[in-house]
């Protein structure tokens, strides 16, 4: 089935870069602009009706989320991003860590979930491990477990259960960032004490996203950012918190935001889940056998991916990436924000197609004629 219908941009570009910007159906367009033309009033404004709509939005979507993660809305706070949620939690558990803790780490990891753990390890002098399989590193010492359920770049599958049963055996807390996963797995907040993705991954608007903490955790933490909307009140320097998730969620919320992931969640519970998996799998295949039918190209994904990974000898990835872009086709070149890829790859000169459901087949064949013709190479 084509989706294309459903997403105004790709009336008007070749887009196969989704792991870095999944695009927005015109229904969660709508409902932000609905929002800023007709309810554009804090939700801090409770006492005037439109405030309180807000208020009822914002309760009902952080519902949703709860359902689409399998967690309760008491454990979902919301945030600017990925980026955010993963800093936030790491300054909310820091205190926890103690000299000589373990925190363990997939290379693979996206920086938002790498860098933040390598400063507090600094700070704590707690050790860095990595691995890849993770499993086999998980031992008394361990205090973090940090992951992507699906990476941006090499897919790397990881026992989540696995993973899941020996954390827990040797009380290690479990942080899924669950980014790029969000959009076609099941993403099950009972199986990580934390997980953390953005809307724009899911459809959803850019500035938005989701930090979700196991309640039994959560209720051991304190906030890691302080502001308007988090206390009840202030008396004699004495801060006093609310006593539910809003005492997380400092400043006024990105309403707009939460009207478009509200519409974004719609959309996709309208969705045949078996038909998007489908569709993504069939189409996954197809790249990687029409990218392997080029010559000169080198394919260092798998065909079940859904994320190619390639080079083409004799040419900057860069090049290429730009000179497809000028020509409409949007794909990626660089370390895709995964430092420690480059340990992985004896060439580091790669260029990303990312697929989503909304893609077809036609779109990697305007890739192939691009990467078939000899003119286009005259760019070098």
């Amino acid at each position: 089935m084509n989706y294309k219908y459903a997403f105004p941009i790709l009336k008007k570009i070749t887009y196969l870069d989704s792991a870095a910007l999944v695009q927005k159906p015109q229904v969660v367009i709508d409902a932000i602009v609905d929002f800023y033309s007709n309810f554009a009033v804090n939700n801090h404004s409770i006492n005037s009706k439109i405030g309180y709509q807000n208020e009822n939005k914002i309760t009902a979507v952080r519902q949703k989320v709860a359902k689409l993660i399998n967690g309760n809305p008491q454990e979902v706070i919301f945030t600017s991003g990925t980026t955010e949620s993963l800093n936030l939690f790491a300054q909310m558990i820091k205190k926890n860590i103690k000299p000589g803790d373990e925190i363990l780490l997939s290379p693979w990891n996206h920086s938002s979930n790498l860098l933040v753990w390598i400063e507090i390890a600094k700070e704590k002098n707690a050790k860095i491990i990595y691995s890849e399989s993770l499993v086999d590193k998980i031992n008394p010492k361990t205090k973090i477990v940090a992951f992507s359920q699906v990476n941006n770049t090499l897919q790397v599958h990881l026992d989540l259960d696995e993973i899941w049963k020996k954390s827990i055996k040797m009380k290690a807390i479990v942080v899924n960032d669950a980014t790029q996963a969000i959009s076609f797995q099941k993403v099950d907040l009972q199986k990580s004490h934390v997980v953390a993705f953005s809307a724009n991954k899911f459809y959803g608007p850019t500035g938005l996203g989701i930090l979700a903490i196991q309640e039994s955790l959560l209720s051991t933490l304190s906030p890691s950012k302080l502001g308007g909307g988090t206390i009840r009140y202030l008396e004699n320097d004495e801060i006093k918190f609310y006593n539910d998730v809003k005492k997380y969620e400092a400043g006024t919320q990105n309403l707009a935001g939460i009207w478009g992931l509200d519409a974004a969640i719609d959309f996709f519970n309208e969705l045949n889940w078996l038909d998007i998996k489908g569709q993504l799998n069939s189409l996954s295949y197809y790249l990687y056998f029409s990218l392997l039918s080029i010559p000169g190209v080198n394919v260092y994904s798998k065909a079940e991916d859904h994320i190619a990974l390639f080079s083409i000898e004799g040419f900057s990835a860069q090049d290429v990436v730009s000179a497809l872009g000028n020509e409409g086709v949007h794909l990626r070149s660089g370390n895709f924000c995964v430092p420690k890829q480059q340990h992985f790859f004896q060439d580091n000169n790669i260029i990303r197609a990312s697929l989503a459901f909304y893609n077809t087949v036609e779109d990697i064949d305007q890739l192939v004629l691009f990467l078939r013709k000899k003119e286009f190479f005259n760019f070098v």
